[in-house]
Order: C-alpha cells, then structure tokens, then sequence
C-alpha cells in the first residue's frame, strides 16, 4: 500500500485529494494545525503549527513511513499581505509557512526518504504583476504580494533540489479552483450562496462588486487530480493547472439563471465597494499538462450546477 502525506489536509485541496487518494487504496496521512480535523479520508492527522519551527513530528513519521509521495498545500495568505505595513508577524508567518518550512520538508525527504515524490502547490498569482493576460511555464514571474513572493521563492528551492540533488519535486501552479468545499469568503462560495438565498425568498436582490471581471476558473477535484498525475511521471518539473478560458464574472449568473429558470440578472445590484482592489486578469495556458494525457473531467457550466447542487 502506498503512503502519502498531505500537509494542509484540512483544506479544499486536502479534503478532496485525500478522497481521491483514498479511493485508490492510500494509506494518507494528514497534517494540519486543525485540532478538530474533519477529514474523514485520513488514516492518522498529526496537528502541525508550521509557524513554530517544530519539525519533530515531520522527522519521525518520514522516518518511520517513508512515504511513497508528499503533498505541500500549507499555505498562509491574507488579504493584508498586498499591503505596505505588513506586521513582523504576518511576514514571519508567510515566510515560514508558503516557503522556509516547504525548504525544510524537503530536506528531510532528502535525509531520510529521497525516494518520495514530492509535490508542490504554487499559485497564479506569481504573475500578478505580469502584462501578459495568457501565462506559460516560460512567462516571466512578477509577484506582487508576500504570498506570491514566498510561493515563487519555493519553487526556486523545488528547482534546486530537483536540479543539485536528483530528487523528484514537482510543481503546480494553481489557478483558481472551485468546490463545495471552498471557505465562504471565495468569490465562488459568495455567488452560490447568494443565489441559493434569493431562490429561496430570503433576499430581494444580488449584491455584487464587478460583473466584468474575467477568470481561469476550473473544477477544483480535477485539478487534485493532476497533482497525482504529475506525480506520476517520470520525471517532475513545474506545470500550470488552469483551465485555459477566461470567463467573467456575470458568467455564474447566466448559467444559474438558465438551469434554476428564474430571472437573477435583473435583481443584481453593483457595489463598486466590493472591490477593495483591481485583480489582474490571469489566464493559464495549460498546453504543457494537457501533453502529458491529463484533461479536465467538468467544464465551467457543469463546475457551477455540481456547487449549486451541493455536490463533489
């Protein structure tokens, strides 16, 4: 039986992983700072504070399981970190989190375990700063947050050990991804849930900040599912998981007014306020996944109708 481990189970991308990972008879097991996980897909869930610098728990269960594959999602984001007065806190935490304790983990692989598969999960947003509205693996990085920096600074050390030390440390740079499993503060969550309540007689109108806007949305169990792809090859390398297609914001809408039959477009309500600050346009070009025989499973439509009816 294979064992893989999961950093940040607790999560969308963990929860539906361990799902995915469990259907295929892994043995997972889970790490987060949760100390009520509800991942029901985990076979153990060791509580982790990645902030802490305590690499005990990582040290004896590589040790002992020398996992077949890893999985990094640990990531500490807020919305703050766009900002110029950043506490010392919120950096050290970032720093920890999205890169120096990434770092440390591989080192312990390479210590103790140099056969796991690694897997890293980057983010879009190392282009944020770029002009270009298509990216590639080839596009030039631009962070423009300490997220983005920390995630781009990991990926150079997944480059290096991949490189200095022949260990197998794959790379993928999400875009954005959608499930019923998504926190209630995603774009995403917010339609969903808004619409649900005006069907149900509970609000009078939509409030929205920008119909125009325009994203790479795609189906957050099938982009799981191309990290374990990536896994799976022979050698690792960084890949962008996107979808390829730009919708916009007042997309969800239309697909939602047709399959509920109710008119919602007439009863939405624009409040510039929302929109606490102008996000790129980011769209990935998948090509490079899509050669290695992986290809999503849901398109946009059948993403939106899967989180309206509340199903994975």
């Amino acid at each position: 039986m294979k064992v893989a481990f999961i950093i940040g189970s607790e999560g969308q991308d963990g929860i539906l992983l361990s799902r995915f990972l469990k259907e295929k008879d892994y043995q997972i097991i889970g790490f987060s700072r949760s100390k009520n996980p509800s991942n029901k897909w985990v076979a153990e869930n060791l509580f982790v504070d990645l902030s802490k610098n305590n690499f005990l728990p990582f040290i004896e269960t590589i040790r002992y399981y020398k996992p077949s594959e890893l999985y990094y999602f640990a990531a500490y984001h807020t919305s703050s970190q766009q900002k110029s007065d950043l506490s010392i806190d919120e950096i050290n935490r970032s720093t920890a989190i999205n890169y120096s304790a990434f770092v440390k983990i591989i080192d312990l692989c390479r210590e103790f375990s140099p056969q796991t598969k690694i897997q890293f999960t980057s983010s879009s947003l190392i282009f944020s700063g770029c002009n270009s509205e298509i990216q590639s693996e080839n596009t030039v990085a631009k962070p423009t947050c300490l997220y983005s920096l920390n995630k781009l600074a990991s990926m150079n050390a997944a480059k290096f050990y991949r490189n200095n030390f022949n260990m197998f440390v794959s790379v993928g740079i999400m875009y954005n991804h959608e499930s019923v499993f998504r926190k209630n503060y995603f774009l995403s969550k917010k339609i969903i849930e808004q619409v649900r309540d005006f069907k149900d007689g509970k609000i009078n109108e939509i409030t929205i900040g920008n119909l125009d806007a325009v994203t790479d949305w795609g189906y957050a169990p099938d982009y799981v599912e191309a990290l374990w792809h990536l896994v799976q090859l022979n050698q690792s390398d960084d890949y962008i998981i996107s979808s390829g297609i730009g919708h916009q914001v007042k997309d969800w809408f239309l697909i939602l007014e047709d399959h509920l039959e109710i008119k919602i477009m007439q009863n939405i309500q624009i409040d510039a306020s929302l929109v606490n600050r102008k996000k790129p346009t980011l769209i990935g070009d998948n090509s490079k996944l899509l050669s290695t025989g992986w290809k999503p499973k849901h398109d946009f439509k059948r993403m939106i109708i899967k989180m309206y009816n509340n199903e994975i």
